[in-house]
């Protein structure tokens, strides 16, 4: 790591002149509002070239607003920004690049192609394609990310991707990298390899990188330093390598996030026995995504459906939301066959579904918390009265009693929805499926995005729906929330079961290398 020792001066937007390390980025008394809601306060970090500095915080704490105004798409209300000794307006904004936790590649086009989108005008001729080709396979010979220039996206794992998406901000001339949930979407080996080059790339090229991650163990694994944002301040902030580190665990950064114990680590297995067959998939296929599923659960039961994503868990999901018109095989739920082209007929048996993608498929973004609470159930008493009308009044009953159950924060039911958090978001999801009480709940990728509080709070809701007799399906790629929550488990690959673990405690490594690829029989 290196430690910055010489200064150099800036002035602030406020026109004061300030002595800064000439090194480094450099964020001093960060201060900023939306009205009267204070994101952040006062915040002073400082990432110095050669170290990885991990920043954690729950939902709403401010990373996201404190990234944007560290890459110039938000101004800040108050204090200075200097990276490397310059003030982001005077040119040191070009040396910081976000990557994105979703991609911003082009499938259809070239590793080259997508390094040339944006810096070319009209045809790009082969010459300069050429040219290009030299200079990322230089890059990555350099880097040690292996990449190939001439390879289509679409042909590239995910983690081939990631590393795409890091050389192209590399080649771009950044100095520091800003890596948002860059193991979001990763399999377990593919997470410690990505997090080795990241600590190469640090230590070896001397490249700053800021690790935006809610995986503490992560932050233990890559991180030289790590700081902690809670209610928009920097509560705490320690070494985790190199001088003055002292042994810092999960349960110590997790307190410093929420402010209490958080107890994530344990196993939270059914204590009572499964119950009648519930939910039923029989050789269930979907076109170039599924391929012969078969699966079964019981009431009071959690199958996980582990695997890393693009494996077929979007077409499963569409399956058991009656949005797959294309799928062949039964879907049984309480020993009846059930229409998969049908959201209705699903509803209808009994199934509740909190999507993937909670603010695409779980909410409307544009419309108040009471209206998303009342999507499902609008036309059933007592939200519906004679002749078709609503009951407004017992809109607003229903929300308010949702919002205070689940611990929704926001200023009124009628609050819109696209401004939740993501933790609070996914309550209102969460609030409005489990009111109707399904007799099979299927969750998929319920954590993803949410931060240590949010995900104990999805977790315990889930447990606690199992011990009432519901069915679980959960689909995930999270290993932590498979391992903790399921008492059983099987893997999709390439749309295929490839494997099952009937019994915890499961094994981590046979579960890695299975969702992997690296294991096609059954555990």
């Amino acid at each position: 790591m290196v430690t910055a020792t010489s200064t150099a001066s800036i002035t602030t937007t406020a026109g004061v002149t300030e002595s800064v390390p000439a090194e480094g980025v450099v964020m001093r008394g960060i201060h900023r509002s939306f009205g009267e809601n204070t994101v952040l306060r006062d915040v002073s970090l400082h990432v110095r070239p050669g170290e990885v500095y991990a920043l954690l915080g729950e939902n709403g704490a401010g990373k996201s607003t404190l990234m944007r105004i560290l890459t110039g798409l938000l101004p800040a209300d108050s204090g200075s920004i200097a990276v490397d000794g310059k003030s982001l307006i005077d040119g040191g904004r070009e040396r910081i690049a976000m990557v994105h936790q979703h991609f911003m590649l082009v499938p259809s086009m070239t590793v080259a192609e997508n390094f040339l989108l944006g810096r070319s005008r009209g045809v790009i001729g082969r010459k300069r394609l050429r040219r290009n080709e030299a200079e990322i396979a230089a890059l990555a010979k350099y880097t040690g990310l292996a990449c190939d220039p001439t390879a289509r996206v679409e042909n590239l794992s995910v983690g081939e991707q990631q590393r795409v998406e890091i050389l192209r901000a590399l080649h771009l001339g950044a100095r520091y990298l800003l890596l948002d949930e860059p193991t979001a979407n990763l399999a377990p080996a593919e997470v410690h390899s990505l997090l080795a080059q990241v600590r190469r790339l640090a230590a070896e090229r001397g490249v700053g990188i800021v690790l935006i991650t809610h995986h503490l163990e992560e932050v233990l694994e890559a991180a030289d330093r790590v700081g902690v944002l809670r209610g928009g301040r920097l509560v705490a902030e320690r070494p985790i390598r190199g001088n003055g580190a002292e042994r810092v665990t999960t349960a110590e950064l997790a307190r410093d996030m929420v402010g209490r114990e958080v107890g994530l680590g344990i196993r939270r297995a059914a204590t009572e026995p499964a119950g009648n067959r519930m939910l039923e998939l029989v050789g269930v296929s979907v076109p170039g995504q599924l391929h012969d599923v078969t699966l079964r659960v019981a009431s009071g039961q959690l199958v996980a459906v582990a695997g890393v994503e693009g494996n077929g868990q979007s077409a499963l999901e569409d399956v058991l939301s009656g949005l797959s018109p294309d799928s062949t095989g039964a879907v049984v739920v309480a020993e009846r066959e059930i229409d998969s082209s049908s959201p209705r007929a699903m509803r209808e048996a009994g199934v509740g579904i909190v999507p993937a993608d909670r603010y695409t498929r779980g909410l409307i973004k544009s419309l108040g918390i009471d209206t998303n609470l009342a999507i499902d159930s609008y036309t059933d008493p007592p939200l519906a009265r004679r002749w078709g009308r609503l009951s407004r009044a017992a809109v607003r009953e229903r929300a308010e009693r949702i919002i205070a159950a689940l611990s929704v924060k926001a200023q009124s039911p009628r609050t819109l929805a696209g401004t939740l958090s993501g933790g609070h978001a996914q309550r209102v999801v969460l609030g409005r499926v489990l009111d109707g009480e399904p007799d099979v709940l299927v969750v998929a990728q319920p954590t993803r995005g949410l931060d240590i509080g949010a995900t104990e709070f999805v977790w315990d809701t889930l447990v606690d729906h199992r011990s009432r007799g519901a069915a679980i399906l959960l689909i995930s790629s999270d290993l932590d929330e498979i391992c903790s929550l399921a008492d059983r488990i099987v893997v999709l690959y390439r749309g295929r079961i490839v494997a099952e673990f009937d019994e915890g405690p499961f094994d981590r490594e046979a579960l890695g290398s299975a969702m992997g690829g690296f294991q096609e029989a059954a555990a």
